[in-house]
């Protein structure tokens, strides 16, 4: 560059920078350097308006940066998650056997056995996935299964019978079973007491006369560490 171009520029800088502009906005105007720009503008003094004007853009252009990378990311983890998805193309008698067995054993389901099989959760998911079991596994016909919802909140709160609507309402389209299924309500006690929860709980399934096959599960728990050398 000619010391005349030079010269021209840095005037150019200068006035730039006393109209408040940012070095930034400098260089992608007239393509000089930031660290040539730091020392021909060392001395140029900005107003306190023109000051805040510029820390005000580079919070904002922070701000849409984070967010641009937020959604840049989402839509990433989003793309993984359909592709993954098509990974499982179907899934087999056995498989669905595997899976419900894992599933209540993660469940932590260690009382007495002779209670017979019961399973607990306040993901729709989860609840779907074990009736399916159920049903094809265990050949559990619907009138063996009762349900038990469990709520937070404080019974004696006058919203009570809408609450309770609403959760039975929740799990009778999560399950695809008809209300009279969920007829069993109960509330647990949270902070602060003079509330009651939106969210609509979790379910219990209990399947009657099933002591047999809670045990069966037991010793199927038992194969998989057995097999995988967990014990």
């Amino acid at each position: 560059m000619s010391p005349y171009i030079e010269k021209y520029k840095q005037n150019i800088a200068i006035e730039m920078r006393k109209r408040g502009l940012s070095y930034s906005d400098i260089e992608d105007r007239i393509h000089i350097p930031k660290s040539t720009l730091s020392y021909w503008l060392k001395n140029i003094k900005l107003t306190p308006e023109q000051t805040k004007k510029l820390n005000d853009k580079r919070v904002q252009t922070a701000k849409n940066n984070a967010l641009k990378k937020i959604s840049k990311t989402a839509k990433m983890i989003e793309e993984i998650k359909n592709s993954s998805a098509q990974d499982v193309k179907e899934i087999s008698k056995k498989e669905l056997w595997l899976m419900g067995i894992v599933l209540y054993w993660k469940n932590g389901n260690k009382s007495n056995l002779k209670k017979g099989v019961h399973f607990s959760s306040s993901d729709p998911d989860m609840i779907k996935l074990f009736l399916k079991w159920l049903q094809e596994i265990g050949s559990i016909r619907d009138e063996e299964i009762k349900f038990d919802i469990f709520i937070k909140g404080n019974k004696r709160n006058k919203n009570i019978d809408r609450v309770t609507d609403e959760a039975v309402n929740h799990w009778s389209q999560a399950t695809g079973l008809s209300k009279k299924y969920f007829s069993n309500a109960y509330f647990q006690k949270f902070e602060p007491k003079s509330q009651i929860s939106k969210n609509p709980g979790f379910l219990r399934i209990k399947v009657a006369q099933s002591s047999m096959l809670a045990r069966q599960i037991a010793g199927w728990i038992e194969g998989i560490k057995n097999i995988s050398n967990l014990n």
